[in-house]
């Protein structure tokens, strides 16, 4: 019960958990947007943080290229997800996930984009002109994240860069700083172990 009324504090201090659609300069609040009026991070972020609070970098927007949207969006304990739509490269052409672990099976270990992050790729399927899957993975302390890639086009990539430009990452102590200046001290991020149980 705590835990949900801390939550719910933030949610207020951060522009509400449930933003109206369409309401001036506040849909980024709904979003998983690496910046919010100054502030690192957005209520969806800090819902995220919560969801796997090992995590010390957390998914987010840095820059919707024209075209892309966010889709479907799901937090759940120790799982966030959020998938980006394309008007080229279809519904759904990336879904991002947060967890404590992933399995990056054969993928191959690039430079990551990412300070504090280990980055590796893998191709999972092309179909010559019409499709491309793949997955991005990046670790780092407590947590990886995982791009889910499904291109449905000739285009691969175009795409993939605008995903690269368009993703970036919060830190959970950035992200802390904005959330206790946004309540003014009185809800920490993180709830003292054991609170509400």
């Amino acid at each position: 019960m705590r835990r949900l009324l801390a939550l719910g504090l933030a949610c207020l201090a951060l522009a509400g958990c449930v933003a109206p659609r369409g309401g001036g300069g506040f849909a980024e609040s709904h979003e998983p947007a690496c910046t919010y009026r100054g502030g690192q991070g957005t209520t969806l972020v800090v819902l995220m943080a919560q969801a796997v609070p090992t995590a010390s970098q957390l998914p987010c927007i840095e820059l919707k290229p024209p075209g892309w949207s966010v889709g479907d969006v799901f937090v759940r304990n120790g799982r966030a997800r959020f998938n980006l739509d394309s008007d080229r490269v279809g519904f759904g052409a990336v879904q991002v996930v947060l967890e404590q672990f992933c399995s990056i099976g054969e993928a191959t270990r690039v430079p990551s984009d990412h300070a504090g992050t280990r980055r590796y790729q893998e191709v999972i399927s092309i179909e010559p002109g019409r499709r491309y899957r793949g997955a991005v993975y990046y670790l780092f302390p407590g947590g990886c994240v995982t791009y889910r890639l499904n291109f449905r086009s000739d285009e691969q990539a175009r795409p993939l860069g605008e995903v690269s430009l368009a993703l970036g990452f919060v830190t959970r102590e950035a992200l802390r700083r904005t959330v206790d200046e946004a309540t003014d001290g009185r809800v920490p991020l993180d709830p003292p172990q054991g609170a509400g149980s």
